[in-house]
Parts: C-alpha cells; sequence; structure tokens
C-alpha cells in the first residue's frame, strides 16, 4: 500500500476472480473525506491480453480528483478457454467485492460508474444493462468499444485477423452459438430491454480505428438514442486505437498527458461531475 496526502494506491488486492480465484484488482482512492464516487476501469486487449496495469495512468489521475478507482484484472482467453461466461463472472464478482467492501475503502455505492475500453468497453456497457448490475451503475464511459459482439465476429473472421478473438471467447462461433452471442452483446441487449437505461453514457471512438471500426459506437449510440438514453458522443479525428490506456510495451498506448487523453480528460471530467454528484 502506497498513501500520500491525497491517494490511497493498493496494488494486487486479490478480489476472488479467475478459475483459482486468484486474479486482482488495483485500488486508486482518494486520501480522507468521502464517500467517493468510484468507477470499474476494465481494460482493453481482444479478451487475449492485457491487465488492470494499463490504468495505472488513469487511476491516480481520477483519484486525485475524487474519484475511487478499481482496475479490474479478469480471466482472458490466452490463460483459459473459452473464456466465457468466467470473464463476465469475474467482472460482477470484482462488482461484488467493491459494494462489499464499499464501508472500509469509503466509497458511495450510490455513485458507482464504470470506464471500458475496447474489450472492457464491451463489459463495462454489459454492467450497465445487465439485470443484476445496471442497478448499481450511474455512468458508463466507452472508448473505442466492441458493443455489437456479432458483427465484431464476421469482421474478425480470417484473412482480416487469424487469432478469431470472439470466437476464443465464446467457445463456439456465432453461427453456433447465436443466443449465447447476443446475450453478451450490448447493442443486442439494448434491443431487448423495455426501459430508458438508467445510467448516463459518454461513448468516445476515432474515426481512425484500425481495429475496432467506429461504426461499432455508433451502433450502440444509435440503439441508446432509440430507447432514449442519456448518451454523449465524443468522435476525435484522426484518433485510432490503443491510445486511451498505458502499457510500457505498447508506444501507441499514451498517458493522461498526451495527446489525445490531454483533449478528452477535461470533457471526461465533467461527464463524471455531472453523473456522479451527490
Amino acid at each position: 500500500m502506497k498513501t500520500n496526502n491525497t491517494l490511497d494506491i493498493r496494488l494486487d488486492i486479490a478480489y476472488g476472480g479467475g478459475p483459482a480465484g486468484k486474479h486482482c484488482l488495483d485500488l486508486y482512492l482518494p486520501a480522507g473525506g468521502g464517500p467517493h464516487p468510484a468507477l470499474i476501469c476494465l481494460h482493453g486487449g481482444a479478451w487475449l491480453r492485457g491487465s488492470q496495469k494499463q490504468y495505472k495512468s488513469w487511476g491516480p489521475f481520477l483519484a486525485e480528483r475524487g474519484y475511487g478507482v478499481v482496475a479490474v484484472d479478469y480471466r482472458l482467453s490466452s490463460q483459459v478457454s473459452p473464456a466465457w461466461p468466467g470473464v463476465w463472472e469475474d467482472v460482477c464478482r470484482a462488482l461484488d467485492w467493491l459494494i462489499a467492501n464499499s464501508s472500509s475503502l469509503n466509497v458511495d455505492t450510490k455513485r458507482l460508474g464504470t470506464i471500458g475500453d475496447s474489450a472492457g468497453g464491451h463489459m463495462a456497457a454489459m454492467l450497465s444493462l445487465h439485470e443484476a448490475t445496471a442497478q448499481y451503475m450511474r455512468a458508463m464511459v466507452g472508448v473505442y468499444g466492441i458493443y455489437d459482439l456479432p458483427d465484431w465476429w464476421r469482421v474478425t473472421q480470417p484473412p482480416k485477423r487469424t487469432d478469431d478473438p470472439v470466437k476464443k471467447l465464446m467457445g463456439k462461433s456465432y453461427t453456433e452459438a447465436k443466443d449465447d452471442y447476443e446475450n453478451f452483446s450490448p447493442v443486442h441487449r439494448v434491443q431487448r430491454v423495455k426501459a430508458k437505461p438508467q445510467a448516463r453514457y459518454m461513448i468516445i471512438h476515432g474515426n481512425e480505428d484500425a481495429i475496432v471500426h467506429h461504426n461499432q459506437s455508433e451502433r450502440l449510440i444509435a440503439a441508446l438514442r432509440e430507447k432514449s438514453a442519456d448518451v454523449e458522443d465524443m468522435l476525435i479525428p484522426g484518433a485510432g486505437h490503443h491510445w486511451f490506456t498505458l502499457a510500457d510495451d505498447n508506444p501507441a498506448r499514451k498517458r493522461v498527458d498526451e495527446e489525445p487523453n490531454v483533449t478528452l480528460a477535461p470533457v471526461l471530467l465533467r461527464f463524471l461531475e455531472r453523473s456522479l454528484s451527490k
């Protein structure tokens, strides 16, 4: 644990995720005051790679501004295939852990939100739409997320990609498991709900993303607006993929104080203030 006048940082805290219950999360908490709003942050990596460490730049930045950050590691298809439904169980277990420990963490469970990039955006959106978890989510921020799972399965088939990330996630192709894909697809979930989603949404994407085309974000935005959801859309000209979170082995990933995060950060903070204020 590392503490200073403004932050309480706790790394590699086991929350019970993964097949052996050993997956961890990193906490970045404001010191003093509170209870504080908190954000569950979910990393990208096509459900094949990545870790909660990718939020090591955003975590302190948000905690310094009064938000608890819970960056979650979850099982990957490269560790156990298929990762679904276990990967979703991990994300839900992390939320349960946060709620159960909210008092000791000085977190306000009535002011929770979620942030996810790429595959993490997919699961952040699911947190805001799944019946058992949506009641806790007041805000959802998705950055170049994967929101239409069947569509992304189609566009990542060979020869465009050879790793078949969605089939590795789900264990079967879309044609073999149509219901499972659509149940785990945010766009399809939105289309099926009868009531207006209660979370506020900020959907961020670049127009030069060669990995997850920005039409994925456009599909979710359109579906949410069809249900009269509260949605903000931020298109970043010239932006591709990867840049939102940080990883030392990928120069495309950026710190909060690098572009395009510098442009994004004040917009994100205004959204969080509107969404998670008392």
